[in-house]
């Protein structure tokens, strides 16, 4: 059976997603974070330029998307690292817009970034939590790592729960 063009796909990101993939995450940040975080908050972090953040991480294969229609609706980002001679690995994002939202495609891209990272030897997986989205990473198994912190994107505080998650 065809798929329906209506049904949300994930795939890996490539190079020319950027646009998409900015897009994405800036209005998950202003139609959705803002409602944990204010307006204030999102004042520099949900209004950044693209600049060229995604095209580094795009090459890696460590980024999906969730395309809806042949736009792109969301992303998972995860970077694979060595510290000390141990691998680990940092969740940089995972973002959907509104028309994604509740269709558990945020969970499938977590699962995609967690399995990534035990494939590639990783012991854990650190992230910087938004206050939205806290909740979710708690039942995935991420624990806190410290109390709430405040990190300044664009000039503008933006509150955030460190977390990790060990992996055997």
């Amino acid at each position: 059976m065809a798929e329906n063009s209506k049904d949300p796909i994930i795939r890996i990101g490539r190079p020319g997603d950027e646009a998409g993939i900015h897009e994405a995450h800036m209005r998950s940040i202003r139609e959705i974070c803002v409602k944990d975080h204010g307006e204030e908050e999102i004042k520099g972090w949900g209004f950044r330029t693209l600049g060229t953040r995604w095209q580094e991480p795009l090459k890696t294969g460590h980024v999906w998307v969730i395309e809806l229609e042949n736009i792109i609706q969301g992303y998972g980002y995860i970077r694979i690292f060595e510290e000390d001679g141990i691998a680990k690995a940092h969740l940089h994002g995972l973002y959907i817009t509104p028309e994604v939202l509740r269709k558990g495609l945020g969970l499938k891209l977590a699962k995609l970034m967690i399995a990534k990272a035990k494939e590639s030897g990783a012991k854990s997986i650190s992230l910087e939590s938004s206050l939205t989205a806290h909740e979710f990473y708690k039942k995935l198994g991420f624990l806190d790592t410290g109390p709430l912190q405040h990190s300044v994107i664009a000039e503008y505080p933006v509150s955030n729960y460190p977390m990790i998650m060990a992996i055997y």
